[in-house]
């Protein structure tokens, strides 16, 4: 799912991009409010996006690198040694 709506983000951002366009040379009102709505599509989206890979944090493991790991055991080595 997360790959369909980075399409349509991808999407709506190009089409921002060139009403942008428009807008920096005209001002006009039609423009804005074509404008504000590719904003407000683009928001919804990467809205959706956020809660998705939320959604698949949860979900998964947390795994922690192997420096960090390495790290952790140093400390807790240490630790061991000054007691």
């Amino acid at each position: 799912m997360t790959d369909k709506l980075h399409q349509e983000l991808m999407t709506e951002f190009r089409k921002y991009f060139e009403e942008n366009q428009d807008w920096s040379r005209t001002h006009s009102h039609a423009s804005g409010i074509r404008l504000r709505k590719h904003l407000y599509e683009i928001r919804r989206i990467a809205l959706e996006m956020r809660e998705e890979i939320l959604e698949i944090r949860k979900a998964k493991p947390k795994i922690k690198s192997p420096k960090y790991r390495a790290a952790q055991k140093a400390v807790n080595e240490q630790a061991q040694d000054n007691t």
